[in-house]
């Protein structure tokens, strides 16, 4: 039953992975987008993204959910790297520990995106290959701690722009804390504000408060759940807060702690491990959600150029009509307006044709004046019409979105920057592009193609 499962989750995939391929390839070209890497978590296995305060038991949780000590553990940092822990991918593998190059330029995995934060980075990444039942179809990556007053300068690489890229990779997010730092660091903070949220799916950090067997009493535990509670609903700006997991690993159980229920906590540990292996359950509906909110900020990002355009099209032909008209007059009229001002000498376009005698001579200066008229409407398109018309519209950005729920304001922030490049770049081509077809393609992938996947996905899970 559950090689069934794991074969129809895969042809699913692979069949949502050929749909994006053929519907939605040009358009994400077209409007500057990476395909690819919308696409790069096809690529390989369930990831769970293992992060928090330097000494709060991370690598202890990855060596007792493996059953292994395969992950150095200390009360101070322990490992300034990014170590990705997998099975072998072929029962003849064997063990062994591959470097950042490697794991950085292999096709078969997903880790491609991260070489733009340098070679400091890749010289901080491995990937250990295990052999364990635990990971056929899973991954876990083990992460250096977070720590306070810490820049890029001392690191050598972007460390929060390496978690949001992992992030966006990962099914699953444990973010661990403890008693003594509970959300009060830094990169911390940072992490849950901003990385987190821009680059992962809504539901996908469990929240986990380890070593509360450190707690000297059940007052101390009290306070420093309350503490991390305070400080998540700054950090997150939500009232209601999400579950803490309380935990604390099993070689701990004799120390100085004073909490009484040790099994009450137990049971929080083994939930926790049973999440993290669940997380493969997870992808392909993870990777559906991730689809489904990139297509929809392309839609976003379509209609409000769309928008733009209109607009613009709308003041361009009262310009124009304007302007069609005085080069039709200057061509009929200009000659003898010349003349009766200036004086100037030569045929009048006018009366050779009622004389019915039109000759060259007659018709030099009313196409000159015709086109003299059509290059002031151009340079008014080109000086006055197209900046005003930018200036008014980057003080009425908002304007653009049609966003009607509070998801569709949330992916307008994300796209307001895009629209914005767009329309101020010096390439003007989205001024004439077929948005409008574009934007009927993009809803007959959504309501169509994706709504199809995700009906079949329903099923196969029911």
């Amino acid at each position: 039953m559950e090689n069934t499962a794991r074969a129809s989750a895969l042809k699913l995939k692979n069949e949502l992975e050929d749909l994006l391929r053929r519907r939605m390839a040009g358009q994400f070209r077209r409007y500057g987008l990476d395909l690819e890497k919308l696409l790069t978590p096809f690529k390989w296995k369930s990831l769970v993204l293992i992060i928090g305060n330097y000494s709060s038991g991370k690598s202890t949780l990855i060596n007792e959910f493996l059953g292994r000590n395969v992950q150095s553990t200390g009360q101070s940092p322990t490992d300034d790297g990014f170590t990705i822990l997998s099975s072998p991918d072929t029962p003849e593998g064997g063990e062994r520990e591959v470097p950042g190059p490697t794991v950085i330029n292999d096709p078969q995995l997903p880790f491609a995106p991260l070489r733009r934060f340098g070679s400091r980075l890749i010289a901080h990444l491995r990937l250990k290959e295990i052999e364990t039942p635990l990971l056929p179809e899973l991954a876990l990556i083990d992460t250096p701690g977070m720590l306070d007053s810490v820049t890029e300068k001392d690191r050598g690489y972007d460390y929060l722009g390496v978690v949001g890229e992992l992030a966006r990779l990962a099914d699953l997010i444990i973010l661990m804390f403890d008693p003594y730092k509970a959300g009060t660091i830094k990169e911390t903070y940072q992490a849950i504000r901003s990385t987190l949220p821009a680059t992962s799916g809504p539901g996908r950090t469990l929240f986990v408060l380890n070593r509360i067997d450190e707690c000297d009493n059940l007052k101390d535990l009290l306070r420093a759940y309350g503490t991390l509670c305070w400080n998540l609903s700054q950090m997150t700006g939500r009232k209601d807060m999400p579950r803490i997991f309380l935990t604390f690993a099993p070689e701990g159980e004799h120390a100085r702690g004073a909490l009484q229920d040790r099994q009450l906590w137990a049971s929080e540990r083994e939930e926790l491990k049973k999440a993290i292996a669940s997380a493969p359950r997870l992808r392909l509906d993870h990777v559906l959600q991730d689809v489904d909110r990139a297509v929809r900020e392309l839609r976003l990002q379509v209609a409000a150029l769309a928008r733009y355009q209109e607009g613009f099209l709308a003041r361009l032909k009262r310009v124009l009509r304007v302007g069609f008209t005085a080069a039709g007059l200057a061509f009929l009229f200009g000659d003898a307006a010349l003349k009766l001002l200036a004086g100037t000498p030569g045929p009048v376009f006018a009366g050779g044709l009622l004389a019915g005698n039109l000759q060259a001579p007659h018709w030099v200066c009313p196409v000159g004046c015709a086109m003299a008229a059509v290059v002031l409407s151009y340079l008014d398109v080109q000086y006055l019409l197209h900046p005003r018309y930018l200036r008014h519209i980057l003080g009425h950005l908002d304007e653009l979105a049609a966003a009607d729920t509070d998801y569709e304001r949330d992916l307008w922030q994300v796209v307001r920057g895009r629209v914005r490049s767009a329309i101020t770049g010096r390439d003007r081509t989205h001024l004439w592009m077929r948005h409008r077809r574009n934007l009927r393609r993009i809803d007959a992938f959504l309501g169509e193609d994706l709504r199809r996947i995700y009906q079949r996905l329903r099923t196969a899970e029911s």
